[in-house]
């Protein structure tokens, strides 16, 4: 089951107007809600504790209690986010504290990725791969490294995808996106204003969009977005350059393609097969 916080999130756009208001209210501070009772978060958000049950129904669980529980649970998952975030290289480390550091890093970053992001966001992220006629990927900076990491491993199974460059590249095919096409953008921090405006765009134009990033649920990003995979924000966003976040930017890529690929083994193994360039002994 996904988690309780992103499940709010996706339910947020669809909710009814009290519950908009309840869920934004919970987003803000989830952590400030955590033990109330039902009539304590009622008060605390200025919603009827019949309200605060509807919602439960809706997300799918079996109540308040259920609620709570599951509430803890992602709490603590951001507590170890927030404990596995690594100091920046110093000038006075010396080589066996880099190599710590970076390794350290590495590892909870992609520990992370297996524990933020549910099997079930995933599938739903190859469904909307699946349906899409066209791809387009969009990324800035470092994060455009990890977009032409999936670039390439879409090109090599024969996928319809598109990523280029030049911002304004990725403008126009945010532009002429529709409502068959996917988009999948990604920003560490989720707060690149051009990744940010493709994405909008791109949902403005009827089509779907999934964030890869270490933002929280309210970022701009993450509003643009119809599913969020998430990447354990490790690193200061003040850093020297991008490491521990780049190496969860891939282990989500990975997961995602590998997944896509294992729901039509069949058909892009021989795809892959064809694709395989030849090198010479």
């Amino acid at each position: 089951m996904a988690s309780l916080l992103v499940r709010l999130k996706q339910h947020k756009d669809s909710a009814s107007p009290a519950e908009r208001d309840l869920i934004g209210r919970i987003l803000e501070a989830p952590g400030e809600i955590s033990g109330l009772s039902i009539h304590e978060l009622a008060a605390y958000t200025f919603a009827s504790p019949s309200t605060i049950t509807r919602m439960c129904k809706k997300l799918g669980l079996k109540g308040y209690k259920e609620f709570q529980r599951f509430l803890i649970y992602d709490l603590a998952l951001l507590r170890e986010n927030e404990l596995s975030k690594i100091d920046d290289l110093a000038p006075t480390d010396t080589t066996r504290q880099t190599i710590e550091k970076v390794t350290r890093g590495n590892v909870d970053s992609l520990r992370l990725v297996g524990k933020l992001n549910d099997p079930e966001v995933y599938d739903t992220c190859v469904d909307l791969m699946e349906a899409a006629r066209t791809i387009n990927l969009f990324g800035m900076g470092a994060s455009l490294l990890s977009a032409r990491d999936l670039h390439y491993k879409l090109l090599r199974i024969g996928v319809n995808c598109n990523l280029i460059d030049d911002w304004h590249g990725q403008l126009l095919y945010a532009s002429n996106s529709g409502p068959d096409d996917l988009s999948i953008a990604i920003s560490y921090s989720g707060s690149t204003d051009e990744v940010n405006t493709c994405a909008r765009l791109a949902h403005e134009r009827g089509g779907k969009v999934i964030a890869i990033t270490g933002a929280g649920f309210e970022s701009e990003l993450t509003r643009s977005a119809d599913q969020i995979l998430f990447v354990g924000s490790t690193e200061p966003l003040m850093r020297s350059a991008a490491m521990a976040s780049r190496i969860g930017q891939l282990g989500v890529i990975d997961i995602l393609f590998k997944s896509f690929v294992n729901r039509n083994y069949e058909r892009f193994s021989e795809v892959l097969e064809k694709n395989q360039i030849r090198k010479h002994q």
